[in-house]
């Protein structure tokens, strides 16, 4: 191969190079590198970036001398491409994936992905609660909630009212705006003890329980879903607040719709949805995909013989998506107001 081809594959191989290293280094520069990989693994894009930058250089140098890298004697199994189909093959491999990623939109995971994979709601499936919410609410009975009611009286009628009544007797105080007498720091602890879950969700429930109302945010909404499901039951009638994408299935009511985001392990490849089901007599307002940030109160139902919570919102509004629309588990526990 003579100088002049040697030096157009390694100029071509070069301006590859440089795509790459400048699309990693812009989704970097701009905070977006959390779109595609959890914070943990940042660090290897870091030391990718400085490769990719020394390859670079390496390819450049080639295209000034015009040396072939690839003399050795390994026969044919590095030879540059010798034709031009050949050619677009193989880089057509490496030039099609970055054209993608300079020219088409980022787009964060939504609904349609959330359908495909499921939504992990509490530690239960969200069409069973669905389909529970209806059976205690059925269309015959719906009416609308006298003005001011915001359907908190089972006597209300209301369309929503009806969905308000507790499976669990036992969970009755999740139907008042009265707030539950104030305990001391050795009654709270009290509750979450001898459980069997261990102290670690111990701490995270005594610290989530202080809370006047619970700050559902992304450092703990993992966590704090987790604890919430094991303590179903303690934490009924607590108010919480919290922010996600609205998702919904077929089958949900009018009022119905899940909070939900997105965790991420190592990429977006391998994402999670976990969320709660939101209950509100203006729910359908909200569009699917938009976020919104949820002030409401917990109630327990009992689906299938286990204790389900359900966010009685009192309160919606939307929000801007946030920079990092993930959520990551973090293992430690919140502190408490």
């Amino acid at each position: 191969m003579n100088q002049a081809s040697l030096r157009r594959h390694y100029f071509l191989r070069s301006l590859i190079l440089i795509g790459f290293t400048g699309l990693l280094a812009r989704l970097i520069v701009t905070d977006r590198l959390s779109h595609y990989l959890a914070p943990r693994l940042h660090m290897f894009s870091y030391v990718t970036l400085g490769i990719l930058a020394i390859l670079t250089l390496v390819s450049l140098r080639q295209v000034f001398t015009g040396t072939n890298a690839y003399a050795c004697d390994c026969e044919d199994a590095h030879q540059l491409p010798r034709s031009p189909w050949r050619s677009t093959l193989v880089y057509g491999m490496f030039i099609l994936p970055l054209a993608m990623g300079f020219l088409m939109p980022e787009q964060i995971l939504g609904s349609d992905v959330a359908a495909k994979r499921g939504v992990t709601l509490l530690g239960s499936d969200v069409k069973k609660l669905a389909e529970a919410a209806t059976a205690a609410n059925p269309p015959a009975q719906a009416s609308q909630p006298e003005p001011g009611s915001a359907g908190n009286s089972p006597q209300s009628g209301g369309a929503d009212s009806a969905a308000l009544v507790p499976a669990n007797p036992g969970a009755s105080s999740t139907v008042t705006d009265k707030q539950p007498p104030a305990l001391t720091d050795e009654q709270i602890r009290q509750k979450f003890a001898n459980t069997g879950f261990g102290d670690f969700y111990s701490d995270i429930a005594v610290a989530l329980y202080k809370q006047p109302v619970i700050d559902l945010n992304d450092k703990v909404f993992l966590d704090g879903l987790t604890t919430m499901e094991l303590f179903a039951k303690e934490f009924a009638g607590k108010e919480i607040e919290t922010f996600g994408f609205v998702y919904r299935q077929p089958d949900f009511t009018p009022q119905q719709f899940v909070v939900a985001r997105f965790s991420v392990s190592c990429c977006t490849a391998d994402a999670s949805v976990f969320g709660v089901l939101v209950e509100n007599a203006q729910g359908s307002k909200w569009a699917k995909d938009s976020w919104v940030r949820v002030h409401g109160r917990l109630e327990a139902r009992e689906v299938d013989g286990y204790d389900m919570l359900v966010l009685k919102a009192d309160r919606i509004e939307q929000v801007e998506p946030p920079k990092d629309p993930y959520v990551y588990y973090n293992y430690n526990t919140p502190a408490s107001n």
